[in-house]
């Protein structure tokens, strides 16, 4: 779900708690997560991810020091405090590990470097799924440069993978990604009256996927989009070193 800074299309607060609760899933990957500045505060996510019982959490920033009227998010009154926007992910199953890939910069984009957040999670069932969360650039013509640096970072590894965001394109182009498949097809931008998709889920060699769908608008400008998924793929861990740390 992009968050959209806790912000409405008319950059009105919505409750981003009662969002990511209605989702209601194992893992939620969001962008456009906010954090303001002042001392002591806490991202959006991480709260949501407390208040809903996701014990797995982890953030990183794209860009800091910036209001989201600089960044081009929202232009209200409301959106004129510093703060810092970036992804983020939640989780209730347990994961071993977390990584980060650049992605690279595009020109004339004011967040400058991009990076995914990965981490692997361990299913019910003793299996790793690789959870990648991606916002790319919405400059659209270097999209497509930024998903394939994605793509060589998550390569070398056996572990199932999915990568899930706001991808800043339409279902066509994201066939690049092969051999990752489109999990979903429906309209999930602007959330109010969508005309396309750029919100989506990609699944890898070795993930099946069942009910996906794009969902109800939940109050940010984007509309979620979820699927179920199975890890049809890859070896069963015999232990598991256990959850790493939060981390920001």
């Amino acid at each position: 779900m992009n968050l959209h800074g806790g912000l409405d299309h008319e950059d009105n607060p919505y409750s981003v708690k009662a969002a990511i609760a209605e989702l209601d899933t194992d893992i939620v990957v969001v962008q456009e997560n906010w954090r303001p500045l002042n001392a002591g505060a806490i991202s959006l996510a991480a709260k949501a991810a407390a208040d809903c019982g996701y014990d797995a959490y982890a953030e990183i920033d794209m860009i800091s020091g910036r209001t989201l009227n600089e960044l081009g998010v929202a232009g209200g009154a409301g959106a004129i405090e510093p703060g810092a926007w970036g992804i983020a992910i939640m989780s209730r199953l347990p994961w071993r590990s977390l990584g980060t890939i650049p992605l690279g910069a595009a020109r004339g984009d004011v967040i400058g470097e991009r990076r995914a957040l990965t981490a692997e999670v361990r299913t019910a069932d003793g299996r790793l799924l690789r959870v990648a969360v991606a916002h790319l650039t919405h400059r659209l013509v270097h999209g497509p440069a930024q998903l394939r640096r994605l793509l060589a970072g998550l390569e070398g590894s056996s572990v199932p993978t999915v990568i899930a965001g706001d991808l800043n394109m339409c279902r066509p182009t994201v066939y690049i990604a092969s051999p990752y498949r489109p999990a979903l097809r429906g309209r999930s931008w602007p959330a109010h009256r969508p005309v396309a998709q750029i919100d989506h889920i990609l699944a890898g060699p070795g993930v099946a996927v069942t009910n996906a769908a794009v969902v109800r608008s939940l109050g940010s400008d984007h509309r979620p989009v979820r699927a179920d998924l199975t890890v049809t793929g890859g070896a069963r861990l015999l232990q598991d070193a256990g959850p790493v740390a939060a981390h920001r």
